[in-house]
């Protein structure tokens, strides 16, 4: 005799049966996402040397892409939830792998390389990590955490991998020859397995009586007007901005910052990989304890990791075994970070407007993206060193971490009371 309810569509093992496609191709096109800024260290020495340029110009990049996408993405939100994910990430993949290759195509005119993270920023809009988990949210339900979970270790794919990858093009061939590889075949494969298996529920046909279908998603939550006034809602968002501003900033520069503490190259590459390797654990741990404990010690201690990480950081220069356990803590609370806000967030305002809601956490994340890394460089351009960033780094996820502390109990969203018509 089978066990019905394990493949019920409303247990955890039914809703990843009828969405295990969506999951995968949307862990695909997470990873998509985060190769500029988990590459763009290992090429600002050959973009320094090729064309004269600072860490604080070549870092200028995000801030022009925070530009673009932090006023921008609600408006992506809003597209997601009024015509649904798919019709944005398929074309998005294709314009963003385009955009990344057209980077090969630099020459010393600064304002080329402006224009080309223009194009980026503009056809990320379409992949954002608030149009995946859009339609992650309104298909999972009992395994939700998890799921956000799952598909945020595209994230950790992208940190393990692309450093490694991006250096050995770059020793074996050159800086342009990476950006063009990597632009065109990474996407490349993410399109194909979303065309293929990227498929939502969330307009599946009525019933001949008029109603929606038991195994269509409910839509529960705020409306976007009540959750613009939710404090927990805007504390969330709020931490999830400095927690992205700190983190870009570093990972974006941890390449020169293990090669100026005295890390080779090929060392470096290897030492950011554990960053990905790391955040796959945490993620993992993250999503699974979601769904099962509402504890204020959750959200805690994935931010407090970011500030645990930054201390080892300081201490530790000049020791490679330092700096590698400093880049474990900081792999293990980033994306477990954005794991748990996304999931907080899925809790205290709902999925009946998430893609407008998110939309305005991930302005934040632009934001803080846009001003991490120039910030970074700046200082590290000014001091010859990063210790200043690191400093200020770790006051600002300390903030982040009282932020996401004892928010209170998850509110419960329940169906709308119809009105009986008049007869």
């Amino acid at each position: 005799m089978t066990d019905r309810t394990a493949a019920s569509p409303g247990s955890a093992a039914g809703e990843w049966r009828a969405n295990w496609g969506l999951a995968l191709s949307s862990f695909l096109g997470m990873s998509v996402i985060a190769i500029p800024a988990v590459t763009l260290g290992i090429y600002m020495e050959p973009l320094e040397q090729a064309f004269g340029w600072t860490r604080a110009e070549i870092s200028l990049g995000m801030t022009v892409f925070a530009l673009i996408t932090t006023p921008l993405a609600p408006f992506a939100g809003a597209l997601a939830d009024r015509f649904g994910s798919r019709r944005l990430v398929l074309p998005g993949l294709v314009l963003n792998g385009l955009a990344f290759a057209a980077f090969s195509l630099m020459t010393g005119w600064f304002a080329l390389y402006v224009a080309c993270w223009v194009a980026y920023s503009f056809s990320q809009l379409l992949i954002r990590t608030i149009v995946w988990n859009r339609a992650l949210s309104a298909n999972f339900h009992v395994s939700r955490g998890l799921a956000l979970a799952v598909v945020m270790l595209g994230l950790s794919l992208t940190q393990t991998a692309a450093p490694v990858l991006t250096q050995k093009l770059v020793a074996a061939f050159d800086w342009r020859t990476a950006f063009a590889a990597i632009g065109i075949g990474w996407p490349g494969v993410a399109f194909i397995v979303a065309l293929v298996l990227f498929r939502e529920r969330r307009n599946a046909p009525q019933t001949s009586g008029g109603s929606e279908p038991d195994d269509k998603p409910a839509e529960f939550g705020l409306t976007f007007s009540e959750a613009i006034r939710n404090l927990p809602v805007w504390r969330i968002i709020l931490a999830m901005t400095l927690y992205s501003l700190v983190m870009s900033g570093l990972s974006m520069h941890l390449f020169p910052f293990l090669t100026d503490s005295g890390v080779a190259r090929s060392s470096a590459a290897g030492v950011i990989a554990l960053l990905g390797v790391s955040a796959l654990a945490g993620q993992i741990v993250t999503g699974f304890l979601a769904d099962r404990t509402s504890s204020a010690l959750l959200p805690f201690g994935c931010f407090v990791l970011l500030a645990l990480a930054l201390i080892v950081l300081l201490q530790a220069t000049g020791s490679q075994s330092g700096l590698t356990f400093g880049v474990v803590l900081a792999g293990l609370s980033s994306s477990a970070c954005v794991t748990i806000g996304t999931y907080l967030i899925t809790r205290y305002a709902g999925v009946r407007h998430f893609g407008k809601i998110y939309g305005i956490a991930s302005s934040g994340m632009g934001l803080g993206s846009g001003i991490g890394p120039i910030l970074a460089g700046h200082i590290r351009d000014s001091s010859d060193s990063y210790s200043l960033f690191l400093m200020i780094g770790l006051a600002l996820s300390v903030i982040a971490t009282i932020l996401v502390t004892r928010l209170g109990p998850y509110p419960v969203f329940l169906p709308p009371v119809e009105t009986p018509k008049e007869t």
